[in-house]
């Protein structure tokens, strides 16, 4: 028959050439690496997590204070509100003392921390000679009346010592304040007008506003 190999004689395959057998090399080649990728992407691995939260509030710190023994407490948070101290200051003389006292604590749920008493400004309108003129000092006191008894040796002086005074622009020591409305520190405050004020002084008026700045423990 046509196209067919006579009878005991066999068809020969065609000789391959170097050329398809490295096609065929890189087939194979190529082949495999589809697998292998293949392969990798099948492998998978178990995931979980765990999550918290926390919840976060800020601390307080606060002050008020009384000029009445501690019988009425308010915030006097700046100048223009401060309290008033009660001085039995009319018609001073060159040489006269004058004692009042104020009290300060934290409030309720307040942190502890420390009291730093600042110096003394002139209040707007006040007479700059006046407040000049005068000197004092400060104790903290813990009993008793915020008199010249108060200012002894032993007393804890914030202004001044028991043999010095100061001028009224002068700062204080600090001092501790209890937390949340504990015992509150009372300041006792002695002005005395100086011997030597000038005697243009006569009938004139003047003022001082203190400010105690308290800090907080942490």
């Amino acid at each position: 028959m046509t196209g067919q190999a006579p009878a005991g004689h066999f068809r020969m395959r065609p000789r391959r050439t170097p050329r398809a057998i490295l096609l065929r090399l890189r087939a194979l080649l190529a082949g495999g690496l589809v697998l292998g990728v293949g392969a990798t992407m099948t492998l998978a691995a178990w995931n979980d997590s765990e999550f918290s939260t926390g919840t976060f509030s800020a601390s307080s710190f606060a002050l008020q204070s009384s000029t009445d023994s501690g019988g009425a407490w308010q915030e006097h948070g700046t100048s223009a509100t401060a309290a008033t101290m009660s001085f039995d200051a009319t018609g001073m003389s060159p040489g006269s003392l004058n004692y009042a006292s104020i009290w300060v604590r934290t409030t309720s749920g307040s942190l502890s921390g420390t009291l730093a008493l600042q110096g003394g400004q002139l209040v707007q309108g006040g007479n700059a000679g006046l407040f000049a003129a005068f000197d004092y000092r400060v104790v903290r006191y813990t009993s008793g009346s915020c008199d010249a008894s108060q200012f002894g040796e032993a007393a804890s002086y914030i202004v001044g010592t028991s043999s010095s005074k100061v001028a009224l622009g002068t700062a204080g020591s600090s001092t501790a304040v209890a937390a949340s409305a504990g015992t509150p520190v009372r300041f006792c405050f002695e002005i005395t007008m100086k011997t030597t004020a000038d005697n243009s002084l006569q009938g004139t008026n003047s003022g001082a506003v203190w400010e105690i700045k308290g800090t907080s423990d942490s």
